[in-house]
């Protein structure tokens, strides 16, 4: 494969400046990231709230670095190759740009209150076998991280899917311009973030954001079984999106759930996709897993990827880090299940895991434990919401609860006692209690937004208890 990019084209695209006479330089990557850049990598002193990237120049080119991209003011020593540019992240959306204009790559957005990177991920697998699928890695869906993922596309790629994320109206509608996908994907509209709008039209509205990068030679997937649907696809007739179509079990589905079997352990299902019937196995649990894939395989067929070898890949699907994800403990008198979904949580993805959760059974004996953190950014409504999960949990199969954070106490409190674990302030506090009273059989199911640090509880369990 030739260069990602050249020190001149990047000059170009970003209307930098670069004192040597490089132009011909090849560039293999583009990393914001020091630590972790490739050899070759073109490195980009981007300004952040807390660090200035350009703190870092030297570490960049010592890791390997063969550019980078700095600001105008920056001093570079005699032997490095610098471009330069008044605003570093305004040359990355720049050369974001550029990498959009040389591509004649097909490009999925995906977004949603939950369910991108899934979703996301699932995409890129499903379109590799068709031919060269470039895809934002983790959850880089930002106003950094999509246009990093753009500069990164390969000029040979057959496929770009891209994710896309918000907490506040109008971030999207830039990031979609930027993408210019040909097809854009919502997963859902639910109360996340809420705590940032006055009530859940508003967030489908900015989800609705999306369809500004669309036009009327692209196409729209929306889940039709929300409730929003009907105002997604006012919004994108609005647009002059071409095609509005939608994914689910309703009947004004385009992509139709036509059975499906939903299990603790997975999913079979049967879906139409567009006069095609198609059947497929997934052991990732959740009728909303398998209703995004069937909203995948939709993108899939609008983009023109063999349809037949997507259905393939989705058996070996699996849950990305923090969202789902199964691992065995090793206790002394046997074995324990844990689940994790620590990446993020908002009152409907809470209520699907434990559901999910209460589903589970494990060797005899099993107890069912859920491990919880605070639902974040819900705003004025956050303690009516955590408070909401308590009759959910009083009815479910579900035999113990530990729990962390401001919120998480006024839930802990109102449990009834046979169901109390333990609570502490702080996250990583409760391991000590989990891991005394941990026992073979047990499924433990973490959860929480990402800043109530939930992900260190799963951290310190699979460091102590794994093989």
């Amino acid at each position: 494969m030739s260069d990602l990019w050249t020190v001149g084209e990047i000059a170009r695209a970003v209307n930098g400046q670069c004192l040597q006479d490089h132009d011909g330089l090849g560039i293999s990557s583009v990393s914001i990231d020091s630590r972790s850049l490739e050899k070759d990598a073109l490195y980009v002193a981007i300004q952040g709230v807390s660090q200035d990237g350009h703190k870092f120049v030297k570490a960049a080119f010592d890791a390997g670095a063969g550019v980078a991209l700095v600001r105008d003011d920056y001093v570079c020593v005699c032997d490095e190759v610098c471009i330069r540019v008044p605003d570093t992240l305004v040359a990355l959306e720049g050369l974001a740009r550029a990498a959009r204009e040389r591509s004649q790559a097909k490009v999925i957005a995906v977004t949603g209150s939950a369910g991108k990177t899934g979703t996301k991920a699932a995409l890129q697998a499903m379109l590799a076998p068709t031919g060269l699928t470039h895809a934002s890695v983790k959850s880089f869906n930002n106003h950094w991280g999509v246009p990093l993922s753009l500069a990164r596309m390969p000029c040979e790629s057959a496929y770009g899917v891209f994710e896309v994320g918000m907490n506040h109206a109008g971030e999207i509608l830039p990031l979609s311009k930027m993408i210019g996908p040909d097809v854009a994907l919502i997963t859902t509209v639910a109360p996340v973030h809420i705590g940032y709008f006055a009530n859940e039209e508003e967030i489908a509205d900015a989800k609705a954001e999306i369809f500004a990068g669309v036009g009327p030679e692209g196409a729209v997937v929306l889940p039709a079984d929300n409730r929003h649907f009907p105002r997604l696809v006012e919004a994108a007739r609005r647009a002059n999106v071409g095609q509005v179509l939608g994914f689910g079990q309703s009947q004004l589905a385009d992509f139709c759930l036509i059975e499906g079997q939903f299990g603790p352990d997975g999913s079979t299902v049967e879906a139409d996709i567009r006069g095609t019937r198609v059947s497929f196995q997934t052991s990732m649990p959740g009728a909303h897993i398998a209703l995004n894939l069937i909203g995948a395989l939709g993108c899939v067929h609008l983009v023109g990827g063999d349809q037949e070898k997507a259905v393939r890949v989705i058996a070996a699907l699996e849950a990305p880090e923090g969202r789902g994800g199964r691992f065995d403990l090793i206790l002394p008198e046997g074995q324990a299940l844990l689940i994790d979904e620590s990446y993020n949580a908002n009152p409907a993805s809470m209520e699907i895991a434990l559901k999910n959760l209460s589903m589970i059974k494990g060797p005899t004996p099993s107890r069912r434990i859920a491990v919880l953190g605070d639902m974040l950014e819900l705003g004025a409504r956050s303690k009516a919401y955590h408070s909401a999960l308590e009759p959910l949990i009083r009815t479910l199969d579900i035999d113990q609860v530990y729990a962390s954070g401001e919120m998480m106490k006024g839930l802990f409190d109102v449990l009834p006692e046979a169901k109390k674990g333990a609570f502490m302030p702080c996250s990583l506090d409760l391991c000590g209690v989990i891991e005394k009273n941990m026992q073979r059989g047990d499924v433990i199911m973490v959860k929480g937004s990402l800043g109530s640090d939930m992900g260190a509880i799963v951290s310190r369990l699979r460091e102590k208890f794994s093989l």
